[in-house]
């Protein structure tokens, strides 16, 4: 693109350092209504849907897995006692340990790809995986919406195992998608990162807000699943049209290195050649360097989020409305669905909004250890959640402490801002921690690895604690 000044030199918006060999810094051009911004927040959305809708839908689930010996034929998840157990009735082996399953079939293959992709990812081209991982989410959650519809109940087992299949197949396919975009967007300035996280935790909202809204209307949990499905793939397929839409602006242009423009200029593979060895080489002793200067944020940020998915779904989502028994439609139907999923949702956004606008701890020592005492402080919440009244008549090893509604929505929204507000300000200032932009991006990369080991780690701790209720 040339100047309209014949005299101006010509500018390549992908070169971003210089022009004819030379640095030089370049006037970004704008981003007209903020689309680049609002194409992000909704890519951000798009990456954590599938999960979220998931784990919303926990009356389908409910359903699927529950006793079926002595079952009518035609007997729908409206009957929330015998899908769902009750203080007298309990809930079924399935029923019982689906979330911790269903935690650890999507954390699992999330941790390992986002760290291959932290690894390997430079060698690939950015904007091909991102496309071939929302298609393939796409075609995968066609197939597990088909089946909110078919008569599972006499292979219930074949359904739980093709189910966490596909799970596993949406959650490699996800941490391809969050890590090429992540890679983009930290190429932008930092407000267009913050966008990404934002639109993460607005899809919690949208999943668990969609599944409340579907309920209301008088769909079962059958029903319910069906469509909360088929929105998420509508939804992924205006994720991929935006994401061609993107790529052809100049905005996207002038910050990616390895864009559209960049791409006809010179051939570039796939696999980038083996001269980058040297690079990588580079790239590993500096990210001892980084590590040993963030380690307590990483640390910091491990411990939160390993604190978050030991309880959450796989124990909170077993807790019942201590009004279970009489029969209303909010303790029956709507308690789980509006206190575990949309509460904690919409905490856990505000705490990321908060981190935003207190911008406290900084990126300091005293700050990062301030960071630590949250994050080690969150602990308390996973015994807290064993002691409310979590599935009352499995319980062999903890009694219910808390026999209160409230206290466990005031747990709840305490567990998601704080969840919300440390995972934001850890990620906001450890790559601050350093100075030049490398470094930073390299401590970026750290924190995300550290996120979702935590993650990992957590989902099968969630076992563990399902084992002591």
């Amino acid at each position: 693109m040339a100047d309209s000044d014949s005299s101006s030199p010509r500018v390549e918006y992908g070169s971003r350092g210089g022009v004819n060999g030379e640095e030089r810094k370049m006037e970004p051009p704008r981003d007209p209504y903020n689309m680049v911004y609002i194409i992000f927040y909704w890519l951000g959305m798009g990456s954590l849907l599938p999960w979220n809708f998931f784990i919303s839908v926990t009356g389908y689930w409910m359903y699927k897995f529950r006793d079926v010996t002595d079952v009518e034929p035609h007997h729908h998840a409206s009957n929330f006692t015998r899908a769902h157990g009750n203080e007298t009735n309990p809930l079924s082996p399935l029923q019982l340990k689906w979330n911790s399953y269903l935690s650890i079939a999507a954390v699992i293959p999330n941790v390992i790809f986002v760290l291959l992709n932290a690894i390997l990812g430079h060698r690939f081209r950015t904007q091909p995986r991102i496309m071939f991982a929302i298609v393939t989410i796409m075609i995968t959650f066609i197939f597990t919406d088909a089946l909110t519809v078919v008569d599972t109940d006499p292979w219930q087992h074949e359904f739980l195992i093709l189910t966490l299949i596909m799970v596993v197949i949406i959650n490699i396919m996800v941490a391809i998608f969050q890590g090429g975009l992540a890679g983009l967007a930290a190429q932008f300035p930092p407000e267009y990162m913050g966008s990404v996280c934002q639109g993460q935790a607005l899809g919690g909202i949208f999943a668990s807000g969609t599944n409340v809204l579907t309920l209301v209307l008088g769909s079962n949990g059958e029903e319910s699943a069906l469509w909360c499905f088929l929105v998420t793939i509508i939804f992924l397929g205006t994720s991929f049209a935006a994401f061609i839409v993107l790529t052809r602006t100049a905005f996207f242009k002038f910050y990616v290195k390895d864009g559209p423009q960049s791409e006809s200029d010179e051939s570039t593979p796939l696999i980038t050649p083996d001269h980058m060895d040297v690079r990588e080489a580079t790239t590993r002793v500096c990210v001892i360097h980084v590590f040993k200067q963030i380690w307590v944020w990483t640390l910091a940020v491990f411990l939160s989020f390993a604190a978050t998915l030991s309880v959450f779904p796989a124990v909170t989502a077993l807790t019942l409305s201590t009004g279970y028994n009489d029969g209303g439609r909010w303790s029956t139907e709507y308690f789980i669905p509006v206190t575990c999923f949309v509460f904690f949702n919409v905490g856990d956004y505000v705490g990321r909004i908060l981190a935003g606008v207190v911008q406290w701890p900084k990126a300091t020592q005293s700050g990062s250890w301030s960071v630590m005492c949250m994050s080690l402080a969150r602990m308390a919440f996973i015994p807290l959640f064993l002691f409310c009244n979590a599935s009352p008549s499995n319980r062999v090893y903890t009694p219910v402490l808390f026999h209160s509604d409230i206290a466990f929505i005031v747990l709840v929204i305490l567990f998601s801002i704080s969840n919300g507000y440390v995972g934001n300000i850890a990620m906001m200032y450890a790559p601050k921690v350093l100075t030049d932009s490398q470094s930073q991006s390299t401590a970026a990369s750290i924190m995300v690895s550290a996120l979702v080991i935590g993650l990992g780690c957590g989902s099968l701790m969630s076992t563990v604690w399902v084992a002591l209720l």
